[in-house]
């Protein structure tokens, strides 16, 4: 906060009066609505400039413009100055002129009518960048979608922005502003469209088998439970308007009667919108889109969204990842830990660094709330940071049963990583069907939790249990084919003061090769568990019995072994194999 506040001029305790607070991984900005509640969605700052840290904290509904509960005083004055970002804000804030951000140069959509009520004057900010011109045409057009009657301006000032102009001008800034607001230009707005609501096009959302179609004014109307029969598409049916709910109720979107009464009761209770076109195009369309499903599309070589990586050879954005391995192993500390790394956005060893910061979500069908809490707070304190809000739910039913739930919730939280501890309690009764239905059914579920990454957590065969050692995940060759990648994970009994883990790759689709193996010690602490690279060189060799031979050999070279008979020894191979491998890995015994 004080780097921040140093780097834009502007006193801390003002700062925190403008809805700024301090967190851990930074600062969170709190957008209110103009009766002062919190709106649905906020913004964090991870860096100085906004162009290097600032996201959204993903929310129900959609973002709204920054400082929407000062309009009052803009009111007052009759005028209101319209800017980018929060930074102008606060400068305008600091020296009395009234404003109001819009979060970005293309979201002028977020200005609603009611901001400008009782606003005779408008002043748009012109920042001298290429986003400058595309703040104004979007605002032009923005102003006259919304049928707003005032006069509007356009300044340009001598510098990139309000907040530059504060720190260069300093006393001075009163007078340049004046200067520049008696040379602004006339701003001519296009008139408002007299056939169609004061509103742009809606957006629709698939938010797992939920189906949301969103206005910028606010207006939602959210479809749940749709099943499609002789009445057409139907289900629960819930309006809401800002965080107002307006109705809730089963409903047949192709009933002219059903659209009529609701229409009416749109009308009574909440006056303003045209409820008639609203019901109308929501209606349309939610059918369209529950009939339709996925779109088909035309494939052409290109990809339109590739898979981004979470975290390097391990999470993939809407794919699942399996980790597998005997109990007592320690597969939950290990999925907790990432849950962290990833919720926090800081790095474990051996590289295992998450390329954002994403929200997560632990379903637990082993554990409780209060074992979770606890390692928790153990797993923070050794990574020195405070113990994230990372979204947990205690299950007791099979995924398939609550994954269209959990995919709308974690839509509308944008949750994008979800932990499944553990998959054979995950995984629904297979009664009357296939042995491989429910295992297919399963990752099936998953696949509604796109575009989140996920980590399924899974035990070894009976067979593999006993003899200690390559193993195989259980639940057969689905189990295994299943996920875009398998990790392998093995606990080193020969390691006592701590839980020293190795890891082995078994699979990974899609990636030229698979990753080396690698090893996490987590060591108990003082009320903490400190995490550290685990030497693989100094392990047995029973935790790294899955890896390939010529890496095998490697590790081998590495800690000292020479000759084909003491490789063939050390790794169990029969000394051709060894030999022949070991012309490779001795040129590189490092590790």
């Amino acid at each position: 906060m004080e780097e921040f506040a140093v780097a834009k001029r502007l006193p801390v305790e003002f700062l925190i009066a403008c809805s700024v607070k301090q967190e851990r991984w930074g600062l969170r900005i709190t957008y209110l609505e103009r009766d002062g509640q919190p709106a649905q969605q906020q913004r964090r700052r991870t860096a100085l400039r906004a162009k290097d840290g600032s996201t959204w904290e993903k929310g129900a509904g959609s973002p709204i413009p920054y400082g929407r509960w000062r309009l009052d005083e803009a009111v007052e004055k009759g005028e209101l100055w319209l800017v980018e970002g929060e930074s102008d804000c606060w400068t305008a804030w600091f020296h009395n002129v009234p404003a109001l951000g819009i979060p970005g140069a293309d979201m002028a959509k977020t200005l609603a009518a009611d901001d400008l009520r009782d606003i005779e004057r408008a002043y748009i900010v012109r920042e001298l960048d290429r986003g400058g011109a595309t703040f104004i045409a979007a605002m032009t057009k923005r102003l006259g979608e919304v049928g707003w009657q005032g006069a509007a301006f356009v300044v340009t000032l001598p510098t990139k922005d309000l907040n530059d102009l504060h720190r260069r001008r300093g006393d001075r800034f009163a007078g340049s502003l004046i200067s520049a607001k008696d040379t602004a230009a006339p701003l001519t707005l296009a008139p408002a469209a007299t056939d169609a609501p004061t509103t742009t096009e809606p957006e629709l959302r698939r938010e797992g088998l939920d189906l949301a179609l969103v206005w910028p004014d606010g207006v939602r109307f959210v479809l749940t439970t749709i099943r499609d029969g002789r009445d057409g598409v139907r289900g629960e049916l819930t309006v809401t308007r800002g965080n107002r709910r307006l109705s809730w109720s089963s409903f047949a979107l192709s009933s002219i009667h059903a659209r009529d009464v609701l229409c009416r009761k749109l009308e009574a209770t909440a006056r303003g919108p045209a409820w008639a076109d609203y019901l109308e195009e929501a209606c349309w369309r939610l059918t369209q889109a529950a009939r339709q499903g996925e779109p088909l599309v035309t494939l052409t070589g290109t990809p339109t969204s590739p898979t981004r990586e979470l975290v390097p050879r391990l999470l993939y954005e809407g794919e699942p990842t399996l980790l597998y391995a005997d109990g007592d192993t320690g597969k939950s500390l290990v999925a907790l830990a990432l849950a962290v790394a990833v919720h926090s956005g800081t790095a474990l060893p051996f590289c295992l660094k998450p390329a954002r910061a994403v929200p997560a979500a632990y379903l637990d069908w082993e554990t409780s709330r209060d074992t979770l809490e606890t390692r928790l707070a153990l797993v923070a304190a050794g990574l020195g940071i405070d113990a994230p809000a990372i979204l947990y739910k205690r299950m007791t039913r099979p995924l398939v049963d609550e994954a269209g739930v959990l995919a709308a919730d974690f839509a509308r939280r944008g949750i994008g990583f979800v932990v499944i501890d553990s998959k054979m309690f995950a995984v629904a009764g297979g009664e009357g069907s296939a042995f491989h239905e429910p295992i297919t059914a399963f990752y099936n579920a998953i696949r509604l939790f796109a575009p989140a990454a996920s980590l399924v957590l899974n035990h070894v065969t009976n067979a593999d249990a006993r003899t200690g050692g390559p193993a195989r995940p259980f639940g057969g060759a689905f189990a295994f084919n299943g996920p875009r990648l398998i990790w392998e994970a093995k606990r080193d009994p020969d390691v006592t003061d701590a839980t020293a883990i190795a890891f082995t790759c078994r699979k990974a689709n899609n990636l030229p090769r698979r990753p080396d193996p690698f090893g996490l010690r987590f060591q108990p602490g003082d009320g903490a568990i400190t995490i550290y690279p685990f030497n693989l060189t100094e392990a047995s060799p029973n935790v790294v019995a899955g890896a390939s031979l010529h890496w095998r050999i490697r590790v081998a070279l590495a800690g000292g072994a020479t000759t084909v008979a003491a490789l063939a020894e050390e790794l169990k191979a029969p000394p051709r194999a060894s030999r022949r491998r070991s012309s490779a890995g001795a040129t590189s015994t490092s590790f």
